[in-house]
């Protein structure tokens, strides 16, 4: 599915660009054509079907490149996250590619050449994929298999370990998965994407489960090194962008930074909505975002796990999003239960569990915590208590336990 739709995207948007990180653009055509380079690199070294393609990579256009590559030969991709730290020996890949520096002892490491260019924005430099790309064909095209795994997104560490600490888990999602997210995000349009600001590292599910909604909608993926109040609000006038996204310490930090700077407020005459996302914001946060900018403050809620979730839109109440998290989105079911699994009513407080065509499809390597993910009816157990109201607006009050999900 990515390969095909990597190709339609190349040819209506070509010179577009698909990834701008401040000083390399890369345009939808050339993220096609190098990853097609890169896919036959990754064959000649080996990798095959269902491998384990792992990505030690910063935020930049070598990484989308890498993951479309992985799936143009049905490899398996998973993004290593700083801000959630995986030993990649324990993921057993058939081939890490990383940054100069990275040392995986046991481990086949690609090394790419990243090295800093001249100031300033220029095009993308084919050199730093180094050996990695070859100047040929990828492998002929694969089989459809909507149940193929494509993709790997690590939890933010709530499983218990022998020592006594904690570690991620990897959410597997296959092609059937990312077209659910796929299907919902861009429907049967092509076009009509704007830029958007990227919050999270790309390795995050933000932008792995929904590089397909990138590719179909033609959205430029503006990926900033560092997420840094300035940057964000010069990248933002800069660039015109209609939507701010982050979760709620970055939105609370960059209003901080707002007030604390000598030239006072940023105008940003473009913005249209605000969207917090990554855990319930404070009902002050809301008020204070929706009068610093006039513009609608609207919640994004969902657990690493299930792919899509809750949110509130722009023409709800204000106090929706102050107080809650939302409602469901499209084809996607809530359910509150007790410990017993007993359905509860609106009003009473249970463990929040969510369904939809879009839920992972279990855990990397790791059959007996797969089993306990899903109830009989196939809900996701995200992990979070909460309570629906009678209009099924969701309110967040905390954790079931620190050995279950965790909100992306």
């Amino acid at each position: 599915m990515l390969r095909l739709l990597s190709g339609e995207a190349a040819r209506r948007f070509g010179g577009r660009a698909a990834v701008d990180s401040g000083s390399l653009v890369l345009s939808f055509a050339e993220l096609d054509r190098l990853s097609d380079g890169v896919a036959a690199g990754l064959a000649h070294r080996g990798v095959r079907m269902g491998d384990l393609v792992v990505l030690a990579l910063p935020d930049g256009p070598e990484f989308p490149i890498c993951y479309l590559a992985a799936a143009k030969v049905g490899a398996v991709t998973a993004g290593l996250r700083p801000d959630r730290p995986v030993p990649p020996a324990r993921l057993d890949p058939a081939l890490v590619v990383a940054a100069p520096g990275t040392a995986l002892p046991g481990l086949e490491v690609v090394t790419l050449p990243l090295r800093d260019g001249p100031a300033g924005r220029r095009p993308y430099d084919p050199g730093r994929l180094g050996a990695l790309y070859r100047s040929e064909p990828p492998p002929p095209p694969l089989p459809p298999d909507p149940r193929r795994p494509v993709a790997v997104v690590f939890t933010r560490g709530a499983v218990r370990r022998a020592d006594g600490g904690t570690a991620p888990r990897g959410a597997v999602f296959s092609t059937r998965r990312l077209e659910a997210v796929r299907a919902h995000g861009a429907g049967l349009r092509w076009g009509t994407g704007e830029a958007r600001l990227l919050s999270r590292p790309l390795g995050h599910l933000t932008f792995m489960t929904r590089l397909p909604v990138f590719l179909q909608t033609g959205r430029t993926a503006l990926v900033p090194p560092r997420w840094e109040p300035e940057t964000v609000l010069r990248i933002l006038a800069e660039q015109r962008l209609g939507v701010l996204q982050g979760t709620p310490g970055q939105l609370a930090e960059l209003l901080s930074h707002e007030a604390a700077a000598a030239g006072g407020p940023v105008r940003l005459p473009y913005l249209r909505m605000v969207l917090s996302s990554g855990g319930a914001p404070a009902a002050e946060l809301i008020r204070a975002l929706r009068k610093r900018f006039g513009v609608p403050v609207c919640n994004r809620y969902l657990c690493t796990e299930a792919g899509l979730g809750l949110g509130t839109r722009p023409e709800d109440p204000p106090e929706d999003a102050e107080h809650t998290v939302g409602r469901p989105r499209g084809g996607v079911s809530v359910a509150l239960r007790d410990s017993s699994g007993r359905s509860l009513p609106p009003g009473e407080i249970g463990e929040v569990l969510l369904r939809s065509e879009a839920v992972a499809d279990g855990y990397y390597r790791d059959a007996r915590a797969s089993a306990g993910l899903f109830t009989r009816d196939g809900y996701v157990r995200t992990g979070d208590m909460g309570y629906l109201d009678d209009a099924g607006r969701l309110s967040l009050v905390g954790r079931a336990s620190v050995d279950t999900q965790s909100r992306a």
